[in-house]
């Protein structure tokens, strides 16, 4: 049997044929992977810039909702209809909300009847969280929400027929999915934020300044004396002795002759019941001179080397016998006024320091009776006088404690300025506290903490009121009272709240607690204060007081400087002063809050 020869195997060929059917099944597979992986990255890019309109236009709305609610906010009012309140803010809430895009609008519509509602939020203290009501029983409104929404809308028109607005997102790729639009919503809450505030106040002796004849060249003569009539008036229109309000020369009887002699520095009255045989005047240029009488009455006054010099006692003559007034004798003038039975009302002064008050001028006492010169009033006794003696040389509580009670200038302005403070936040419900610190003290630390803070405005008002120019001590050590106004905001203020402090001064720091110089003391404080959060806002009252320095308090907490200036009727700096301290009250911080 003949076999048949096996031909060699062509292993070359049967790898080409095994390799070309191994890649055709490859290329069909990358094809349909391929095609697989083109749909899903569309899908994904498709998704990705739906989902990337959406999350853009919500942040956009988010901003319609933050800018709406706070212009709403500012409409909020108690003190005003609450339903014209209402109407307000609405309108302010659309007027903002128009000038917003969001996604394909270029200009969002805001539903305000729907929504923007109106609440209140109470603060309880004891778990220092807020409750909130919403709806027209909780007034007077505090809070507002403002919902921005693009959701399918239902509308009605005057005839009560509804219809439905679709205000839904549109989508660009959404529909190959089934999901044409998308709806969105998003709110925002806002209030005014809370704040804990220490009034830093100069309670030192300057503030009375307006209230003294020194200051006739500033304010005018009229005004100053219309303000030392009201401080009679607040005193019940007292009177010693024979002094009338209005001063007017002394008149001192004879102790042993029944005369009196008018004192009218360069002449003399005198008037005697029997006739005078001579009078003699003795004078401060060291000479007498001595005049016939035979009269009894007449008026006297030195003549040739003695014309125009100022007497200094007169001596009547009858006959042989004679009896001499000492005008410069403190127990002469004192009985001529009437006040030698009556004592001396206050703990500090005398009425012999009265009467050198007003007719002293000595180089151991310089200027000393000068605002009572320049007034007109030199040597002459009056209520206006003494309480010009009081408000300059004794001014303290301890020295004349019931000049708390009386309108010194510019004090009680002040007084009446920060009860404007008080009257604004209580009537609008702020839930602000309030502290007092007065400067300057008379031992360390030089400032007092009058009150710490608290919402017992009434207490406040009556601490205020009874705190008198100068009450602890002459000076003005501002940076001590900024120390004591800090350290309390420090330890009790409240944690969500903003920190303020008022510093107010009429005068120029000139006492310090520290090493550094009085100015420096109050710059240090400052920096101290921004450190720990709290915004200075600094009044300025009247040409004495040290702008420069105040401005650079201020500007150092990012504050705000307010400047009263000076050469102003009392009227002026009330005024002012009130105004200030109205845009202080108002300019209640606004904050976006969360109500959960």
């Amino acid at each position: 049997m003949k076999t048949q020869p096996v031909e060699p195997r062509n292993e070359v060929a049967d790898s080409r044929r095994l390799s070309f059917g191994r890649d055709g099944r490859r290329r069909g597979a990358i094809i349909l992977l391929s095609a697989f992986t083109l749909v899903m990255a569309f899908a994904f890019a498709a998704f990705s810039i739906d989902v990337g309109f959406i999350t853009l236009t919500r942040a956009q709305m988010q901003n319609v909702a933050d800018a709406a609610v706070l212009s709403a906010v500012l409409e909020l009012n108690p003190n005003e209809d609450q339903s014209a309140v209402m109407a307000a803010a609405k309108q302010a809430a659309r007027d903002v909300a128009v000038r917003h895009r969001a996604g394909d609008w270029d200009s969002f519509e805001l539903d305000v009847e729907n929504d923007v509602e109106f609440g209140r939020s109470t603060y309880d203290p004891n778990t220092d969280k807020y409750t909130y009501q919403w709806g027209s029983g909780a007034v007077p409104y505090n809070v507002v929400r403002v919902n921005a929404r693009r959701t399918i809308v239902t509308q009605m028109d005057e005839q009560g027929n509804s219809s439905q607005s679709d205000r839904r997102l549109p989508l660009f790729f959404g529909p190959v999915i089934g999901h044409t639009h998308a709806p969105l919503q998003v709110s925002a809450i806002a209030t005014f934020q809370p704040r804990d505030i220490m009034l830093v106040l100069d309670y030192s002796a300057s503030m009375n300044d307006d209230s003294e004849l020194r200051s006739i060249y500033t304010v005018g003569q009229g005004s100053v004396e219309t303000s030392i009539h009201q401080m009679w008036d607040d005193l019940d229109q007292v009177t010693y002795g024979n002094l009338d309000f209005w001063p007017d020369w002394v008149t001192v009887p004879g102790e042993t002759y029944d005369f009196d002699a008018t004192w009218r520095t360069s002449v003399v009255d005198v008037e005697s019941a029997d006739t005078m045989d001579q009078v003699r005047l003795y004078f401060s240029n060291g000479n007498h001179q001595t005049f016939a009488a035979n009269t009894t009455s007449g008026t006297w006054e030195g003549t040739g080397s003695n014309a125009g010099s100022r007497v200094t006692k007169v001596r009547v003559y009858y006959g042989s016998d004679h009896e001499t007034i000492d005008f410069y004798s403190n127990s002469d003038v004192i009985r001529g006024l009437g006040l030698d039975g009556v004592a001396y009302p206050y703990p500090s002064g005398s009425w012999s320091d009265f009467v050198e008050y007003c007719r002293s001028h000595s180089s151991s006492m310089p200027n000393y009776d000068y605002d009572v010169y320049a007034a007109g009033y030199r040597r002459k006794f009056g209520m206006l006088t003494l309480i010009n003696y009081w408000n300059k040389s004794k001014p303290l509580n301890s020295q004349t404690p019931d000049l708390w009670k009386v309108s010194q200038q510019p004090i009680q302005s002040l007084k009446d300025s920060v009860d404007v403070l008080f009257d604004y936040l209580r009537d609008v419900e702020a839930e602000d506290k309030i502290g007092l610190s007065v400067y300057t003290y008379p031992s360390s630390p030089h400032a007092v903490l009058e009150s710490g803070l608290t919402e017992d405005y009434e207490s406040l008002r009556t601490i205020s009121h009874h705190r008198q120019a100068g009450h602890y001590d002459y000076y003005t050590n501002i940076g001590a009272g900024m120390r004591t106004g800090r350290l309390e905001l420090e330890a009790n203020a409240r944690p969500r709240a903003q920190r303020l402090m008022v510093l107010m001064t009429d005068g120029l720091a000139n006492r310090t607690s520290t090493s550094a110089s009085p100015s420096q003391f109050a710059l240090d404080e400052a920096d101290l204060a921004a450190a720990a959060g709290v915004k200075i806002v600094t009044v300025s009252l009247g040409a004495g007081a040290d702008t420069e320095l105040m401005q650079q308090i201020a500007d150092r907490t990012g504050g705000e400087h307010f400047n009263v200036p000076g050469g102003q009727s009392v009227a002026d700096y009330a005024d002012q002063l009130r105004a200030v301290f109205q845009t202080i009250a108002a300019a209640r911080p606004l904050k976006l809050i969360s109500a959960e």
